[in-house]
């Protein structure tokens, strides 16, 4: 540091619950200007809960409030290389599977079809790069060694084998356990994902019938407000765990105009959503045992969105992914070295076949750390809107028979006790005149 930063720095130091506090340094404001020419001064800047700073820089891109919400610190620069190619076709590994995709999934032609497919798979296209880079390696080695041994080059050039197979023997056991924790723990947090989802299907559904089933019907507002704002949630967490998504497109038609515009002004909007469906409960002013009942539901939401989260900000160990890469790499260029005195020319494919098998298993623990982007999450969600469509026109006043997309509204949930009770009535009322037929005739 320069005579004049020396100068421009003093230490504070205060006392704080009894304690003295660390000294910490600051600036002087008639010492910024000479500072300019080798350091840069800052004003203070607010922390966020990661740590670090939320004040945007003004050369840096703009972010808004709901980036610091969800974890993103604005003036965290990280060099982002990424594969276009591998990004587009997430998309298409949101798979959802019906009878018949699990047919076509168990047929036994999956082997010849999966093999005719592989020119045209993910994984080669994604991959691209390193096996060009091990077959191009073997083929240098296999022509290298082929112009020794004709006598191309002369004698005095060493040779490049690797004779020893100790060297792939020790070290092949502990490639096979880092692809195997990998692939596990990927594996772990995809089906955590999923779960999660699972469960916020299935308690979107629970919380909208006892919501219709204890609501008042003299509160009709309350029980439409709760059925668009339960599929809200889905769709906004939805696009909280994705980029790119359009929230407004995603909750047109679900919800009103001015709810769509709250939820998009909010910083953090699966929670405005679970905070809304709180206001709807407590102004229902149902029972005390149905709102507990429909509280532990939106618990059970928030702690989805909070276990959602913790996968989408928390990736493995990037020790694990790392050194994973860094050993396969190794022990993928010294392959060919090792292949050629027993493979010769075999070599090159043998080391390109190797390095697909090895590196894919690799690279499926990677694509399937970060889950969100893979997982058919429309769908998931597209189901909540739909059962929450249907469970509020069972639990109409009148009998309904118009159609719902082109199927049937069953009769609603009123409805089918008054026929039960009808239907009780009238069997009473047959039995009846049987007993008065039979006492006629005697």
């Amino acid at each position: 540091m320069t005579p004049a930063a020396k100068q421009a720095w003093r230490p504070i130091t205060g006392v704080r619950s009894g304690q003295r506090v660390r000294p910490r340094f600051t600036v002087t404001a008639g010492a910024a200007e000479k500072l300019r020419g080798g350091l840069t001064v800052l004003p203070p800047q607010p922390s966020s809960m990661f740590g670090k700073s939320l004040q945007q820089p003004h050369d840096g891109p703009s972010h808004t409030a709901r980036d610091v919400a969800v974890g993103v610190s604005p003036n965290e620069k990280v060099p982002l290389v990424r594969d276009a190619f591998k990004e587009e076709s997430r998309k298409e590994m949101r798979s959802v599977f019906d009878f018949n995709r699990w047919a076509v999934h168990r047929s036994s032609s999956r082997y010849l079809r999966h093999m005719l497919g592989i020119f045209n798979s993910r994984l080669i296209k994604g991959l691209a790069a390193p096996l060009v880079y091990v077959v191009g390696l073997a083929t240098a080695v296999a022509a290298y060694e082929t112009a020794r041994s004709t006598g191309v080059l002369p004698p005095s050039f060493p040779d490049v084998e690797i004779k020893s197979k100790e060297l792939f023997g020790l070290t092949s056991f502990a490639l096979a356990l880092l692809l195997a924790y990998r692939t596990n723990a990927s594996y772990e947090r995809w089906d955590g994902a999923r779960k999660m989802w699972g469960l916020v299907l299935n308690r979107s559904r629970d919380i909208t019938r006892q919501g219709l089933a204890w609501i008042p019907e003299d509160k009709p507002e309350l029980r439409a407000m709760l059925c668009r704002w339960v599929p809200a949630f889905s769709k906004s967490l939805m696009c909280h765990l994705r980029p790119g998504e359009d929230i407004r497109k995603e909750l047109e038609g679900i919800l009103l105009p001015h709810e769509i515009e709250g939820v998009v002004k909010s910083t953090h909007r699966p929670n405005y959503v679970l905070q809304v469906l709180a206001q709807i409960i407590r102004s229902s002013e149902i029972p005390v045992v149905p709102t507990l009942r429909m509280e532990d539901n939106l618990t059970n939401f928030e702690d989805c969105l909070g276990g959602c989260e913790r996968i989408l900000r928390t990736p493995i160990p990037l020790y694990y992914t790392r050194h994973t890469s860094r050993f396969m790499m190794i022990w993928l260029t010294l392959l060919p070295f090792a292949l050629w005195p027993a493979c010769e020319w075999a070599t090159v494919p043998l080391s390109g076949i190797i390095a697909f098998l090895l590196l894919g298993v690799e690279e499926i623990g990677v694509a399937i750390e970060e889950p969100f982007t893979i997982l058919a999450l429309e769908a998931i969600s597209g189901t909540a809107l739909t059962n929450v469509r249907e469970l509020e026109a069972m639990h109409g006043t009148n009998a309904l028979t118009g159609d719902n997309d082109g199927a049937a509204i069953p009769v609603s949930a009123p409805d089918m006790i008054a026929l039960a009770v009808l239907a009780k009535q009238k069997e009473q009322l047959e039995l009846a005149a049987q007993l008065d037929a039979a006492v006629a005739r005697k």
